[in-house]
């Protein structure tokens, strides 16, 4: 093979993901849809313009692997401290029930019991960077449905990692006695190689990452994170484990340095790039003879992944202790299929198990069900809605005996979300107020704790009790009614602090004449800068609040190489 002939694949691999991104946008749809739907055309049963060969095969390999790492930089001690509820109980429950239910499904519809759970598993996962996209353009990354729906994928995440090495063995054993020994070997492998990252991490490359901080380049992080991920790679594949592993603990290293974001931003090209020619490949294997012969069956298989998915998911949270409104929300939300579904799908030993025509009826309902998350999403919050309006008290509330010195929350807009979530994400007990039925409706359905009630009753505050609350906090000015209520304040709660949130300096000034800490929003995304004021009135140390920036900067800005594209 001549030098040419080696590198024209991967030219017409650039060329092919450039118009594939490009139509995503057009289209508002995710890209691995477009990458899918270009390999298709371009491959051996469509216009046979490429052809699988070596070049391919390793691009698309190395797309995957820096998924992996990317994935891993979301995960850290940091990550479990703080997500435990959810990482030891939903997310366990969540995979754990589609598992089971999808694995019946196939068994029932003739598969061996072992492909059967392995492809249950693989439905169970959900998409990363489809749902990560659409919280943050809804707006509620942060909020406590979105967190929880965070630590749910970080561990859906995890355990494909592992997902994929049962998938590797399965496709090479068959089954049987020797797939148990080879998986034995491979989870002793396993807690070796993570032992082994974790005291890498501790000991040499956060030292390795300091140093090389002194040079003051930056190029040298690039190279620096690409070493770190292909020798980890080739490391865990040298202990014959799959090279994603490796990439998933080169991330976990990393994840809990002060590296960790400008490692991102060096890796991001590399992996936006190299995952969209793995989901280009995935398209070349599909036959579209056979996918239009079987659209009834690629339409019922979708069915069946939303609905199922839906449904378990939400029994999962409901068991967890959710409400049946946030539970709702937050099994439409994690319904679609997922790149480790594609990723095993893709395994020839898998493939060849399921049969060509079954793996590609699943490939493409997978991929479909990518397309219409967004839509399935904003059915699950209409739902959530009613199903909130429907079981929702409106009474107002007391302040808990156990809740010492609460923060009052007055209006769930985005300015008392993020007051809210900062809060409550540093343990300061919070008592939420809502007298917007809508506000008060959408807050309940995505995971908040609220009360309805007027701001301006009087009433309103003797029943919560304000002479234990440390401070007030009005997410929705209303002068008048602040002027109106200020002297009542005054007589009867003299050590209360009151903080507003204002959009204007006029406003400000007027706020401040009340003796009330008027601040003025003008960061994005919208409440940070009242959030921030709340915080270091709760002497939270600057460190912490640095560090609580930086997540909430991320949660609003997701870096993934295939989001949902943004309107044009």
């Amino acid at each position: 093979m001549s030098e040419v002939e080696a590198i024209l694949p991967a030219i017409k691999l650039l060329g092919v993901g450039i118009a594939a991104i490009m139509l995503a946008r057009l289209l508002k749809t995710s890209p691995i849809v477009t990458f899918i739907a270009a390999g298709l055309l371009i491959g051996p049963f469509g216009l046979g313009l490429i052809e699988e060969n070596g070049t391919t095969r390793l691009l698309a390999q190395l797309g995957v692997v820096f998924l992996l790492f990317d994935i891993g930089l979301t995960f850290s001690l940091k990550t479990v401290r703080e997500s435990g509820r959810d990482l030891l109980g939903l997310a366990p429950m969540q995979m754990l029930l589609c598992t089971a239910g999808f694995g019946l499904v196939g068994w029932l519809a003739g598969m061996d019991w072992v492909l059967a759970l392995l492809i249950g598993a693989a439905a169970g996962i959900s998409a990363t960077a489809v749902v990560t996209q659409t919280l943050a353009e809804r707006g509620i990354a942060t909020c406590p449905l979105g967190r929880s729906t965070t630590a749910v994928l970080v561990f859906q995440d995890v355990a494909g990692i592992f997902l994929l090495v049962i998938a590797v063995s399965l496709s090479s054993e068959g089954g049987g006695d020797a797939l148990g020994v080879t998986l034995g070997w491979a989870a002793l492998k396993a807690l070796l190689a993570v032992g082994v990252a974790l005291l890498a991490g501790r000991f040499v490359i956060g030292p390795l990452f300091r140093l090389l901080s002194l040079t003051r380049n930056d190029d040298i992080f690039t190279a620096a994170a690409l070493f770190l991920v292909l020798a980890t790679a080739a490391a865990t594949g040298a202990l014959e484990l799959s090279l994603t592993l490796g990439a998933f603990l080169a991330g976990m290293i990393i994840a809990d340095t002060p590296f960790k974001t400008v490692i991102r931003t060096e890796a991001k090209p590399f992996g936006a790039l190299l995952l969209g020619f793995f989901f280009i490949t995935v398209g070349m294997a599909l036959d579209w003879r056979m996918m239009l012969g079987q659209a009834h069956w690629i339409l019922a298989a979708l069915a069946v992944l939303f609905v199922l998915k839906t449904a378990l998911t939400w029994a999962a949270a409901i068991i967890n202790g959710w409400s049946l409104a946030g539970g709702t929300q937050l099994g439409f939300a994690l319904a679609q299929g997922s790149e480790f579904g594609l990723v095993i799908l893709a395994l020839p030993g898998i493939t060849a198990a399921l049969g060509a025509e079954l793996a590609g009826i699943l490939v493409a309902a997978s991929a479909i069900s990518l397309a219409l998350t967004p839509l399935w999403a904003s059915l699950g919050l209409k739902l959530a809605r009613r199903i909130a309006d429907a079981t929702a008290s409106r009474k107002p509330v007391s302040a808990p005996e156990e809740m010492n010195c609460p923060v009052l929350i007055y209006a769930m807009t985005p300015s008392g979300r993020m007051a809210y979530d900062a809060l409550t994400r540093f343990g300061i007990p919070v008592i939420a107020v809502e007298n917007d039925p809508d506000r008060f409706l959408a807050a309940i359905a995505d995971g908040y704790a609220v009360t309805f009630g007027d701001p301006s009753d009087t009433r309103l505050l003797r029943a919560i009790d304000v002479t234990e609350a440390r401070a007030l906090a009005v997410a929705r000015p209303r002068y008048e009614i602040s002027a109106e209520i200020t002297p009542y304040v005054r007589e009867h709660f003299p050590d209360l602090e009151r903080f507003v949130a204002v959009s204007d300096e006029h406003d400000q000034r007027r706020h401040q004449t009340l003796g009330i800490h008027a601040i003025l929003n003008r960061s994005q995304p919208e409440g940070l800068d009242f959030a921030l004021a709340l915080l270091r009135y709760a002497e939270i140390p600057e460190s912490q609040i640095h560090a609580w920036m930086r997540d909430v900067m991320e949660a609003y800005t997701p870096d993934s190489a295939l989001r949902v594209a943004e309107p044009a």
